[in-house]
């Protein structure tokens, strides 16, 4: 009689020596595949039957016949279904769990920026241009101003408690109204302008789906507060661009932080890059020291499930987009 074939793990982004051995060690039926080079990653993918990995070089979805099971490094999957996987059977689960703290952080470092004129005061630095005068004008606090956080999962529920806790009014808006820690009113999506007019700041922490395309477009820019600012850390698309530039060059808001953009990486000629008002982090909110040992507890409680034949934790469904 054959032996029974091992499973192959293929692990495509840089978990670290030390998370590689835990998963070795643990799991040891299980043939694990490091792959950091598209070279090696195109010639494992066709006999992977599981795959851990945020990056997918470009030939790589044609070439996965023996898939069952994508273990997504990051939270939004709206890359894989886009591709041929869902059709095919092919298991989807997310990082969920793993981004909350840096992301949220970085939301929070974009606030204290403009409540504190810290992001004026570092461009007038690199000019050596005094702006003390400018900066003590337009100074406030956060503390007792309203957070409408738009997505209350990991990233946007991890949100609400730090911002509650630096004495901020957290409302949120979700599909359903169903209350949230830290979050004192929460409104359904069919009420999104009514939350936006009541806040001065809003923090998108969507993922990309039909209904979280353009969420944010002209007529939901101008329900919200001149003095209000916006922020996007989940995909760039959840804002209409040209609406967002026009409501920014105009005054219609004060101003925006943004992780990520539409289109991305965004193009050298866009104005975005040169207005006072705007902070571009460039879609490093997520990067974390901690990130791959996240990654790798989920991905080894989800594996120990799959052995066992039992529901996997953060399965995507595919009608819905997370």
């Amino acid at each position: 009689m054959s032996a029974t074939p091992r499973l192959t793990v293929l692990i495509g982004e840089d978990i670290g020596p030390t998370n590689l051995e835990r998963l070795r060690t643990e799991f040891p039926e299980v043939a694990f595949h490091l792959c950091l080079e598209d070279v090696e990653w195109l010639e494992t993918a066709p006999h992977a039957n599981v795959i851990l990995s945020k990056r997918w070089p470009a030939e790589a979805m044609k070439r996965t016949p023996e898939l069952r099971w994508v273990q997504a490094g990051t939270a939004g999957v709206d890359h894989l279904l886009r591709s041929d996987l869902p059709g095919r059977g092919v298991l989807i689960t997310n990082s969920s769990g793993a981004h909350g703290d840096p992301i949220s952080e970085l939301i929070l470092s974009h606030m204290l920026a403009f409540a504190t004129g810290l992001n004026a005061l570092i461009r007038a630095q690199s000019e050596r241009r005094p702006m003390q005068k400018e900066v003590l004008k337009s100074k406030f606090e956060l503390a007792e101003q309203t957070l409408c956080v738009i997505g209350l999962g990991d990233i946007g529920g991890t949100l609400a408690r730090k911002a509650s806790a630096l004495g901020m009014h957290v409302t949120g808006v979700r599909r359903t109204a169903r209350p949230t820690p830290g979050v004192s009113q929460v409104y359904p999506t069919e009420e999104l302008t009514t939350a936006l007019a009541q806040a001065d700041h809003v923090a998108l922490c969507l993922p990309l789906t039909e209904e979280t395309r353009h969420i944010v477009a002209a007529a939901e820019l101008r329900a919200m507060r001149p003095t209000a600012y916006i922020y996007n850390v989940g995909r760039g698309a959840s804002i209409e661009p040209d609406a967002l530039i026009q409501a920014l060059q105009t005054g219609t808001i004060a101003g925006a932080g943004l992780d990520v953009t539409d289109p991305e990486p965004l193009p050298t000629d866009s104005p975005l890059w040169s207005m006072p008002n705007v902070i571009l982090s460039q879609h490093t909110s997520g990067s974390s020291p901690h990130n791959a040992n996240r990654v790798t507890e989920l991905f080894a409680a989800n594996l120990q499930r799959y052995l066992a034949g039992e529901a996997l934790q953060q399965q995507i469904d595919p009608e819905l987009g997370y």
